[in-house]
């Protein structure tokens, strides 16, 4: 007799959290959620407590990277991400010197992905953006099973790249500022040859004015 197989089904993440990114974002809190999170980005995550609230970004995590002891923000978005939202998003990670912001939702936007692709092109090695995209899957009546995928994050072989032509332009810059250098102090005894003159009429070495301005002239250059 055959066994009987269940039936694998995705189902929409409002049909467990309606409309409320509050009761998401407790969800996302959780501490078997965030190791979930962390693993997939290979980044130990662990909850932040009540440290720091976040009541006017909904939806909104803090967390910590457990070994390096950054923060880590986590926004979940139920109905998709919008500008504003990225933007509250973007001061707080400046206010806490967050190192890593995750923006979690049931689909991420061209818009935003683009976004956070830019964002990590253009930051520090230390500040990485991430996007995922979570599936909720049941077998039959089971309780919901999460699964995280991973569209946005950074792209270190273009980062060490960039950092590379960025040393090999300040090795060129510096490689050019003794030979500058050189040349202002070969033209310095003709530039001052040519401001120190005689009185009309009379020979420069003559003079004993001619002379008096000529010893200021060194004089004063020696300590400006």
């Amino acid at each position: 007799m055959a066994k009987p197989v269940g039936k694998l089904r995705k189902i929409s993440l409002n049909e467990v959290w309606g409309n409320e990114p509050d009761g998401f974002g407790a969800w996302l809190q959780q501490d078997e959620i965030l190791e979930m999170l962390g693993e997939a980005i290979e980044v130990p995550l662990k909850a932040a407590g009540g440290e720091i609230p976040l009541d006017t970004l909904k939806g909104g995590v803090l967390a910590k990277d457990a070994k390096r002891g950054s923060y880590v923000i986590v926004l979940g978005a139920l109905s998709g991400m919008h500008p504003d939202t990225l933007g509250k998003l973007m001061m707080y990670a400046a206010g806490l010197d967050a190192k890593a912001i995750i923006c979690v939702g049931q689909d991420i936007s061209p818009e935003i992905r683009q976004t956070l692709d830019w964002l990590n092109s253009v930051s520090r090695d230390d500040v990485n953006f991430y996007g995922m995209e979570l599936e909720l899957w049941r077998i039959d009546d089971s309780v919901p099973a999460p699964n995280f995928n991973v569209v946005c994050l950074p792209n270190m072989w273009a980062r060490q790249l960039k950092m590379g032509q960025d040393e090999g332009e300040n090795k060129v810059q510096h490689s050019k500022e003794p030979v500058d250098s050189k040349s202002k102090k070969e033209e310095f005894p003709k530039d001052s040859k040519e401001k120190v003159s005689a009185p009309q009429g009379k020979a420069a070495g003559q003079t004993k004015d001619g002379v008096s301005v000529r010893q200021n002239f060194v004089y004063t250059k020696t300590f400006s």
